[in-house]
C-alpha cells in the first residue's frame, strides 16, 4: 500500500511541476505559444485531480491498484521532461529571434545601426515631426579619401578607421542622436527635433573632432582622417500632402547631394542642401 502511494505522490509532484513550468511560460512569454503554454497548463492541473483520487481513495478503503501507479510515475515523469524540454527550445528559439533582430538592427562591423533600421528610424521621425511640428536634421557622413587607407594600409586597417569613426562620432553627438551605416564608408545620422542653426553647429563639431582625433589601429602609426558632411532639414509644415516614403526619399536625396557639394568644394567640410539655409550652413570649413 505504502508503495503504491509512494508512486502516485512522486507522479503528482512531477505533474504540478510540469503545471508550474508551464503556467509560469504563459505568464512570461509574448510569442505565439502563450495560449499553448495556458492550455497545457490548465489540462496537466486537471491531470493532478487524477493523482490525487487514488491517494484518497488508498486511505479510505485500503484499496489500490498497483500497475496504475507504476505506470503512473513513467507517464508524469515523461511530461515533466517533455515540458522541460519544450521549455528549453522555446527560450532557445526566443534567444535566436533575439539575436537575429540585433543583427538586424546593428551593422555587425561598427555596431552602428544598420541601413535598414536608421532609415525605419528616420521614417519614424518624420511621421514624428508632422506630428508634434518640430523640424529634425539628416546628416550624411562620408570619410574622405577612404579607398586610399584600404589600398595603402589594407582593409583590416579599413575596418578600424570605420569602427573609430562611430566610436569618435558618437563622442560628439547627443543621446537622442543616432548613427547607421548605409554602406562602405558613409554613415546617416538623425538629429530629432534640431532645427538648421543647431545641425550646422553639430555637423561643424563633429567634423572638427573627426579631423582633430587620431586613430589608432593595428597599423604601426596612427591615421588621421577627415569627413565630408552633408545635411538638410525636415520642415513639418512643408510637403504636407507627400507621403511618407516619398518624404524619406527625398530628405535622402537632399542629404547625399549635399553631401556632394561638400566633396566637390574641397572636402573636410559641411554643406546643407537648399537656399533657406543659413550662412553657417554654408561656410566652407
Amino acid at each position: 500500500m505504502y508503495i503504491a502511494i509512494g508512486l502516485y505522490c512522486l507522479s503528482l509532484l512531477c505533474q504540478v511541476f510540469a503545471s508550474l513550468i508551464s503556467l509560469s511560460l504563459f505568464r512570461h512569454s509574448v510569442t505565439i505559444y502563450r495560449w499553448g503554454w495556458l492550455f497545457l497548463a490548465t489540462g496537466l492541473g486537471l491531470m493532478i485531480g487524477r493523482r490525487i483520487g487514488p491517494i484518497f481513495h488508498i486511505f479510505e478503503s485500503g484499496r489500490f491498484d498497483l500497475l496504475d501507479a507504476i505506470l503512473s510515475l513513467p507517464i508524469s515523469g515523461f511530461l515533466l521532461l517533455g515540458v522541460l524540454g519544450l521549455r528549453k527550445l522555446i527560450i532557445k528559439s526566443d534567444n535566436n529571434q533575439l539575436m537575429l533582430e540585433t543583427l538586424a538592427q546593428h551593422d555587425p562591423l561598427t555596431n552602428s545601426l544598420s541601413r535598414t533600421e536608421i532609415l525605419y528610424r528616420v521614417s519614424e521621425e518624420i511621421e514624428r515631426s508632422r506630428r508634434n511640428k518640430h523640424s529634425f536634421a539628416l546628416l550624411e557622413m562620408d570619410i574622405d579619401h577612404f579607398k586610399d587607407v584600404n589600398d595603402q594600409l589594407g582593409h583590416h586597417v579599413g575596418d578600424e578607421v570605420l569602427i573609430n569613426l562611430v566610436r569618435q562620432s558618437q563622442e560628439v553627438l547627443r543621446s537622442i542622436d543616432t548613427v547607421g551605416r548605409i554602406g562602405g564608408e558613409e554613415f546617416l545620422i538623425l538629429l530629432p527635433e534640431t532645427d538648421a542653426t543647431g545641425a550646422a553647429q553639430i555637423a561643424e563639431r563633429l567634423r572638427e573632432h573627426i579631423a582633430n582625433t587620431a586613430n589608432e589601429t593595428s597599423s604601426s602609426s596612427s591615421i588621421k582622417i577627415t569627413i565630408s558632411i552633408g545635411g538638410t532639414i525636415f520642415n513639418p509644415n512643408e510637403n504636407m500632402e507627400y507621403k511618407q516614403d516619398i518624404l524619406l526619399n527625398e530628405l535622402l536625396n537632399q542629404a547625399d547631394l549635399a553631401m556632394y557639394q561638400a566633396k566637390n568644394e574641397g572636402r573636410n567640410r559641411v554643406a546643407f542642401w537648399g537656399a533657406s539655409t543659413p550662412p553657417l550652413k554654408r561656410a566652407r570649413y
